[in-house]
């Protein structure tokens, strides 16, 4: 059981930092870098190791991986040698796209997210969220008559993967792909993968936001990450041991606007095409990073009827949801303050 408290003296995540730094604990020294070119937000890497020549390693594996989804994952431009989405979206409807293994397989994964939420995570639903990037950025909302005729290239079932050649077909022409809603989680996935099996012993990994953390510090203390406040100006809300887990929070406080007195932001509701307001934020707590992003957009535009009884066919998956009232729910595995429920 993960226990939440309320966060006081309680630490997000290490401190963010453009160069390398270090500190004593025991044999180890703590070692963070951070890198703010991928994914249009921070990524963060924070090891103990014996030396900085062992960081380096961790870190070069950190960064390239970053870099490689970064651009498999890009919908805004193409490069050299890499097909990615935005090939894919320009080649919708013009027949099959061989793609290489990762991005086959994370295309694999959004299907699968699709299934386990319900459709309210959906990579297909990038016709109707390109007009609420573009809103937010003129901060008036799209017409009703744009986001419908958008809807009506959203089906999934219009993407085709061939295992067996390793191909992406979009039969809809004018269906667009994006990875916003669920790639920063599954990277993270990734990279956890790939850094145990290069060695890593721990660490904690911030991505944008997304945090996912592995063993414990030389100490013998666990790894601990924060829910912000969505009225506390970036202050911590709720922290929590997430040693073992990623933690991934959907908040709408950071990218919206107010248009005659309602307040617009960034995840859509694919049933009604509109965000939603009941909750400032949902974050989700389990081992798959993946998962954890896919469920917190997901949760965010459900009813929380629906998302409780969605979290409780899920093991190892804890909620909390802060509503836009400030109150706080949360899954059984969750202990709230009870001035806070």
């Amino acid at each position: 059981m993960k226990k939440i408290c309320r966060a006081g003296a309680a630490v997000l995540l290490c401190a963010v930092c453009l160069s390398i730094c270090s500190c004593s604990s025991g044999t180890k020294k703590k070692y963070t870098t951070t890198y703010f070119d991928y994914f249009d937000t921070f990524a963060t890497i924070t090891v103990y190791a014996n030396s900085q020549k062992d960081f380096e390693v961790w870190d070069n594996i950190f960064k390239s991986e970053l870099e490689k989804y970064h651009q498999l994952l890009d919908i805004y431009n193409e490069y050299e040698g890499v097909v990615n989405l935005c090939t894919l979206n320009k080649d919708a409807g013009q027949g099959a796209v061989r793609v290489g293994d990762e991005l086959f397989d994370f295309l694999i994964f959004t299907k699968e997210a699709y299934t386990l939420t319900g459709g309210y995570t959906s990579v297909a639903l990038g016709s109707v969220t390109s007009l609420w990037k573009q809103a937010i950025a003129d901060k008036t909302p799209p017409t009703p008559e744009a986001l419908e005729e958008a809807a009506k290239h959203t089906d999934i079932s219009s993407v085709l993967l061939d295992d067996i050649v390793r191909s992406v077909y979009i039969t809809d022409k004018d269906m667009r792909l994006d990875a916003g809603a669920l790639g920063k989680g599954y990277v993270a996935e990734v990279i956890c993968e790939r850094l145990v099996n290069a060695g890593c012993e721990n660490f904690l990994l911030d991505l944008g936001g997304n945090l996912s953390a592995f063993g414990e510090k030389p100490d013998g203390t666990v790894w601990y990450g924060g829910i912000q406040d969505p009225d506390g100006d970036g202050e911590l809300s709720l922290s929590l041991n997430i040693s073992g887990l990623t933690l991934s929070t959907s908040g709408s406080y950071n990218r919206n606007f107010s248009f005659h007195g309602l307040i617009y932001h960034h995840i859509i509701n694919p049933q009604t095409l509109y965000p939603e307001n009941t909750y400032s934020s949902v974050s989700v707590l389990c081992p798959s990073g993946a998962n954890a992003d896919a469920l917190s957009t997901a949760l965010f535009s459900m009813s929380f009827e629906d998302g409780m009884a969605l979290a409780n066919t899920l093991e190892r998956t804890e909620v909390i949801w802060i509503f836009a009232d400030g109150s706080i729910k949360s899954t059984d595995g969750i202990e709230l303050d009870q001035n806070k429920n």
